[in-house]
């Protein structure tokens, strides 16, 4: 009679914890769904459309300048181009310009919120365009697999990552 009792008592213990797991899954699930949620609502009130500005620094085969005549404001929102055919400079507003040292870490930094939307079940699309030779290429595949690695690569690591997760 021991025996049974213990048993009873070891299937009592039992029953609780698959219940309580299987609340602590449901709290996990509820969890999820707010931050999918809340997650896609920041994204929609800092706009569906955004724009980013990439410049590039100088390279050896770009001739005798040395000095941009791009300025990025310290908020990272604005930029001035100085045109000697024009006195007065232009003045430009994006949502974020990286500057030439910003490096590939920065730039995926910035849109990995759309792959995790995407991920969510959103809808994104990435566009990279640009003058031949103004570094789309660079920012979107990068080269080696090390810190110059682009934002594709990267993309594909943290979609791995996340299927991982939800194993």
């Amino acid at each position: 009679t021991r025996d049974i009792e213990d048993v009873a008592v070891l299937k009592a213990r039992i029953e609780e914890r698959d219940r309580r797991i299987s609340d602590m899954e449901e709290t996990i699930l509820k969890g999820e769904q707010q931050r999918r949620k809340m997650h896609n609502r920041i994204q929609e009130l800092r706009g569906n459309i955004r724009v980013f500005v990439r410049t590039r620094p100088f390279l050896p085969g770009d001739g005798d300048e040395t000095k941009s005549c791009i300025d990025i404001s310290s908020c990272g929102e604005n930029l001035t181009i100085r045109d000697k055919n024009h006195e007065n400079p232009l003045q430009f507003s994006f949502d974020k310009i990286f500057p030439p040292s910003a490096g590939q870490d920065l730039v995926f930094e910035e849109v990995s919120e759309f792959v995790q939307s995407a991920l969510d079940g959103y809808q994104v699309c990435l566009f990279s365009y640009g003058q031949t030779g103004s570094g789309k290429t660079h920012t979107m595949q990068g080269s080696g697999s090390g810190a110059m690695r682009g934002i594709i690569p990267r993309a594909v690591e943290q979609i791995l990552r996340q299927a991982v997760a939800m194993r």
